[in-house]
């Protein structure tokens, strides 16, 4: 697992990348997004500068939380703050489930909580990445080189594939005991508001920022808004008398 390690203060917080992405989707948010903190950001397995040739199937989310819960345990163990776009909320609401002593928050963007007709449609009629518009062909070769149609192509079949009609975590979230905050578009073809009604029902308790934008990067839109409203569930979570 290929790991960035923007020094500061603890607790720190975890960038986790969406679906087909890699640590540079938050090179624009790192490292002053940390607000001084410790930011850890990394590849997922498969992805960007980690080993790739992964194969991928639902359990990839099962997987990926593992990979996760070792490497915080490797650094100490300490609870961090987790921040997931899309695939990489996804994985940091089920470690908020499954470990909790790791997580003091998780803020998600544009998340996924289980399988959805929109987002498979939307994807079926994007076509095979390698015929994705040029500017996506572009930054899917600046994030994992050579092997970019590999990867994204194995992705792809994944979110494509019959298998997402029964996907759902639903059923966990309600483990989730640490302060939650969503970002979410409004008019999001690969993740409808569904996904955080979903989480809303199950946590409302959850802080939710919605954007007027048909982007599935609500939070490239309103970045200011991302920043404050992360900054707040941190400073609560940490000053917290849970």
């Amino acid at each position: 697992m290929y790991v960035e390690d923007h020094q500061g203060r603890d607790p720190a917080t975890v960038w986790l990348h969406h679906g087909v992405g890699s640590t540079r989707a938050w090179d624009r948010f790192l490292p002053a997004g940390s607000g001084g903190r410790r930011a850890l950001v990394y590849d997922r397995r498969g992805f960007g500068r980690s080993a790739h040739h992964r194969r991928l199937t639902t359990a990839m989310f099962d997987e990926d939380v593992a990979d996760l819960r070792a490497m915080l345990t490797e650094r100490g163990g300490e609870p961090v703050h987790l921040i997931g776009h899309s695939d990489g909320g996804t994985v940091a609401l089920l470690l908020a489930a499954r470990s909790p002593e790791l997580v003091l928050s998780v803020a998600v963007v544009a998340v996924h909580v289980r399988g959805d007709a929109t987002t498979v449609a939307t994807l079926r009629r994007m076509g095979p990445p390698d015929q994705w518009p040029e500017p996506m062909r572009r930054s899917l070769r600046r994030d994992h080189g050579d092997d970019w149609v590999e990867v994204a192509t194995a992705w792809h079949a994944l979110w494509t594939s019959s298998a997402w009609e029964h996907w759902s975590i639903v059923d966990e979230l309600p483990a989730v005991a640490c302060p939650v905050y969503a970002m979410h578009a409004l008019h999001d073809d690969l993740s409808p508001p569904l996904h955080v009604e979903t989480i809303r029902d199950a946590l409302p308790a959850a802080r939710i920022t919605w954007v007027e934008t048909s982007t599935h990067d609500p939070h490239r839109v309103q970045p200011e808004r991302f920043a404050a409203d992360l900054e707040s569930i941190w400073h609560g979570a940490e000053h917290s008398d849970g």
